[in-house]
């Protein structure tokens, strides 16, 4: 399949990838009349940081720039800038999924200007599925409608499910929050995932037990990923294996918002230390080696962001193990069907 290069689409060149909303921006701020405000941003837009900031000085606003982690919505720093003075925070990337907060908070969700029409177009013949179920992440949420148009004009039946738990959009899918793809799973044959990274398709694929094609709106990249994905699975029954053989665990909790997850990383230790293992609950802000190294533990289950232990693994040196992994471990479930972690409100 052909490959665009990253910015540029159809020979055209992209000089802005997204819509940071400035007119919005000003509006939010002129009716609060703000003096301070605080701004997060994720690490793939921080580079914008110049095509954001003037939308405040436009008004007259002094800028805060938290420049430390903003990995979700479940990751806002709503104290911090309060603690920081600010009237406000203003946060980039990611839509809202409802947590409250100390102060006025303003999600501006950065979609991209990418037009994925072409790309599709493109890649109508690699589609085998007659009934198709559809998703993304929010930055390419608006173009789904059309998506969904061209590719039933393509004769392909389309479903695009209800948000889960913490979405806010039908089809979107969030590194938390596969509900919107399993709760069609069984109306389709298969996934179109539109959007960048392998995060995200391969937890539809896992999560449903479906193929997914993910197609990439800005390179033209597209790849297929089986609901089995062989050496995904082998290296997590190897980390459940390494971490059996261990028998004091600490159980990682966040104090980031929508990562803290305290009922399911008590309901976890309990479940350790009826197994005669010894736990403990940690807690932390940033879930690293560094902070969590020096324990001296033989392994850890993560009831922070379900994508460290998946993404992260290699920067531990003991095996750190999802909520499901650690109930293979104990017995109490079996590896297949695997099932990726996800938030429910009863873990909060």
């Amino acid at each position: 399949m052909r490959k665009l290069r990253e910015g540029y689409r159809g020979g055209k060149e992209v000089t802005q990838l997204y819509d940071f909303e400035d007119e919005k921006v000003r509006r939010f701020l002129k009716q609060r009349e703000v003096k301070r405000a605080a701004v997060q941003v994720p690490a793939g837009l921080k580079q914008y940081l110049s095509k954001i900031t003037p939308a405040f000085e436009d008004v007259g606003v002094e800028v805060l720039v938290l420049a430390g982690s903003c990995y979700g919505a479940c990751d806002l720093a709503d104290v911090k800038a309060r603690q920081l003075g600010c009237d406000v925070l203003i946060h980039y990337g990611h839509a809202d999924i409802g947590l409250p907060t100390c102060l006025p908070t303003l999600y501006v969700e950065a979609r991209m200007k990418v037009d994925p029409s072409d790309v599709i177009k493109q890649a109508l013949p690699e589609v085998k599925f007659r009934r198709l179920g559809l998703v993304t992440s929010v930055q390419h949420i608006g173009y789904l409608t059309k998506v969904a148009e061209l590719l039933r004009a393509g004769g392909i039946d389309v479903v695009i499910g209800k948000p889960g738990f913490m979405a806010k959009y039908p089809g979107q899918v969030l590194g938390c929050d596969l509900g919107c793809a399993r709760s069609i799973a069984g109306r389709v044959d298969g996934f179109l995932y539109i959007g960048t990274g392998e995060f995200h398709p391969l937890g539809v694929a896992l999560a449903t037990g479906k193929w997914v094609l993910a197609i990439n709106p800005v390179s033209g990249g597209l790849k297929a990923l089986a609901p089995d994905v062989g050496i995904f699975l082998q290296r997590r029954k190897a980390m459940i294996a390494r971490a059996a053989a261990g028998e004091r665990f600490g159980v990682i909790v966040s104090t980031k918002p929508g990562q803290a997850r305290f009922k399911l990383a008590m309901k976890l230790a309990g479940e350790l230390k009826r197994a005669g293992k010894v736990a403990h609950v940690l807690v932390v802000d940033e879930v690293g080696p560094e902070e969590l190294g020096d324990f001296g533990l033989d392994g850890f289950i993560c009831a922070a962001c379900p994508r460290i232990p998946i993404d992260d693994a290699e920067r531990f040196e003991r095996p750190i193990l999802t909520p499901f992994e650690a109930r293979v471990m104990l017995g109490k479930t079996k590896f297949e069907p695997y099932q990726m972690d996800g938030a429910i409100k009863e873990d909060f």
